[in-house]
């Protein structure tokens, strides 16, 4: 699923580049006809960059969770790891984007409300608020908002779990997603998007008995179940930009932020154990795209903005941004992804026979 998100997100930075597209992300009206229904209907879902974060959110917090059950695992040796695991690839994409900034300028004139407002410099400052993520990425490359709440998340990891151990798996599912709902209420980064983590926890605590539910779902109905199940989840991580046209967007944002983590969560659930959707995950490419997905997530945005900048019609942005973006990640992959996870990898070897001595 990571795959298929980080393309999502790779496609919806390209289409921002598109004025008309944009537009709607800062307030104004989506135009009628075509770009109303990119926007507005249930074709949103090929684009949807926020709604594709929230699943990456939920994702780490079932994958990390799960692993914290292995026996083979130990804090002493998963705090180094993790960090060198996310640090290693986010100081790298920060030092690539100077690159292509200083290559390639942004300069020049856009209608592309998004666009225009996308840095045309990235001095050292930023560079470092960047790298370090807690406190607050610059902006400059704006996919690392995300990493912030992914670090601090990973620190936090001994007190989610701990939280989980007092709550039965229902209980923190509808917790995360209150406090996520008020977070959006009140416009509160920090309580929006780390309950999110909270939610993916909350399926790894019910994981077990999720799947014996499932598993006792006579073949004959699984599919028109699942059918309708995926279609209804698929309208509700949609339902912010379907109810939109109708009130205000932090209405809109509040009302359908339970809807958008249900959904999310069930189609987590639905890549797992329904049959067309894990077939379709499971697929050679979309495997290969879960395998570059951190990179392709890291990576693209600098790429896309200097591609809308160069390209005569913002639309051939997508068609050109997508193929290079995912060239650029599959280097990106093999020369500094790899080898922070063999370097993580060790890094956690070394700690755990360092914590084995200490006992």
């Amino acid at each position: 699923m990571r795959g298929l998100a980080a393309l999502i997100v790779l496609v919806h930075h390209s289409l921002l580049v598109v004025p008309g597209l944009a537009a709607p992300y800062f307030g104004q009206p989506a135009e009628p006809g075509v770009t109303w229904l990119l926007v507005h209907t249930p074709l949103h879902l090929l684009w949807g960059g926020t709604e594709a974060v929230y699943l990456f959110f939920i994702l780490s917090g079932l994958v990390l969770s799960l692993a914290a059950r292995s026996s083979s695992f130990s804090w002493g040796s998963y705090f180094p790891s993790r960090i060198v695991r996310l640090y290693v690839p986010v100081v790298a994409a920060v030092v690539l984007a100077a690159v292509v900034i200083a290559l390639l300028p942004r300069s020049g004139p856009t209608e592309s409300i998004w666009l225009a407002g996308r840095g045309d410099a990235y001095p050292l400052r930023s560079m470092f608020a960047d790298m370090l993520l807690i406190g607050g990425p610059s902006g400059i490359v704006s996919p690392l908002w995300s990493l912030e709440w992914e670090v601090l998340f990973s620190l936090l990891l001994p007190v989610y779990l701990y939280a989980g151990r007092r709550m039965p798996a229902w209980l923190q599912a509808v917790a995360a997603i209150a406090l996520s709902t008020l977070g959006a209420l009140v416009s509160l980064p920090a309580l929006m998007y780390l309950p999110m983590f909270a939610l993916g926890v909350a399926l790894a605590s019910g994981w077990e008995r999720i799947a014996e539910i499932l598993g006792r779902m006579p073949r004959r109905v699984a599919i028109p179940v699942w059918t309708v199940t995926v279609t209804g989840a698929l309208l509700l991580t949609n339902s912010y930009w379907m109810l939109l046209p109708f009130t205000s967007a932090g209405i809109a944002r509040a009302v359908t932020m339970p809807l958008i983590l249900a959904g999310v969560a069930i189609l987590i659930v639905a890549a797992v154990h329904a049959g067309l959707p894990n077939r379709i995950l499971s697929s050679r490419p979309l495997l290969f795209l879960g395998t570059i997905s951190f990179s392709l997530y890291l990576v693209h945005e600098p790429l896309v903005i200097a591609i809308g900048h160069l390209v005569p019609r913002p639309f051939l942005t997508v068609l050109i941004a997508v193929p290079v973006s995912l060239v650029v990640a599959v280097v990106f992959y093999r020369v500094v992804e790899r080898p922070a996870h063999i370097l993580a990898k060790r890094v956690r070897d070394h700690a755990a026979r360092e914590v084995v001595l200490a006992a």
